[in-house]
């Protein structure tokens, strides 16, 4: 009951729309805010309803520890299911574990080569076998899109679709057009989906990009609570 209740109202399921790829098997998407702006926080919610549905996630963070990760999670489950009781709560908890992998890199060991050792050798020795993996803290620069590429392929061939967390340090208003311009014109080509986290006073939007010379536009698909962190639908967002 709990399980069906927390997908019939889940928020994100704009995700599946099919005017996006973000379905699609081997597909990569983008989560853009500065730092503090709740990427994690989303991310960590966006893992939890692919684990409702029975999908199996493996979280990489080159930031955080495991137990930091894990707390995300813990405490954002509470929150979603605080309604609901307690020995409910527990039983999907102890469910969700069991499609749920963290794996954490220091920023200076990580490279993507040896992720897909790492990925491989659980698949291969049946330990862990994902259908998302969340990438949280990547660095974009112009050397890493040929990493990208090959990534993308191994994702395709593997029928594992990521999502990353990227960071940017300018503190102005960032829209569609700022895509191009802050990450090249490969950041687009390369990525599916394009999501980015803007904060305003009492909330942050998360606005979904189409890039294009052509047909650039962005629209606000949902939101966060800042006080709770909790992603919420559009509608029901607070005017400024």
């Amino acid at each position: 009951m709990i399980k069906k209740q927390l997908i019939l109202k889940d928020p994100l399921k704009f995700l599946n729309s099919s005017e996006t790829q973000a379905a699609a098997t081997g597909s990569f998407g983008a989560v853009i805010a500065r730092p503090g702006i709740g990427k994690t926080a989303f991310l960590v919610q966006m893992a939890l309803r692919a684990m409702l549905t029975d999908k199996k996630v493996l979280h990489v963070s080159v930031q955080d520890p495991v137990d930091k990760v894990n707390l995300w999670y813990i405490e954002l489950f509470q929150k979603l299911t605080a309604s609901f009781p307690a020995d409910q709560q527990a039983g999907l908890w102890e469910e969700l574990l069991t499609r749920r992998f963290i794996m954490t890199f220091e920023i200076e060991s990580f490279g993507f080569e040896k992720l897909q050792h790492r990925v491989t050798e659980l698949k291969t020795q049946n330990v862990f076998v994902p259908d998302m993996i969340i990438i949280d803290g990547l660095a974009i620069d112009a050397a890493i899109y040929p990493k990208l590429h090959r990534l993308k392929s191994f994702a395709g061939e593997n029928a594992i679709n990521f999502w990353f967390s990227v960071g940017r340090h300018a503190r102005e208003a960032f829209d569609v057009l700022d895509v191009a311009d802050e990450f090249g014109d490969e950041f687009s080509a390369i990525f599916d989906q394009i999501l980015g986290m803007v904060p305003e006073k009492t909330r942050i939007l998360v606005k979904q990009y189409t890039t294009g010379q052509t047909n650039a536009k962005e629209r606000t698909v949902v939101g966060l609570d800042p006080s709770t962190m909790l992603v919420q639908e559009e509608n029901s967002l607070s005017p400024e």
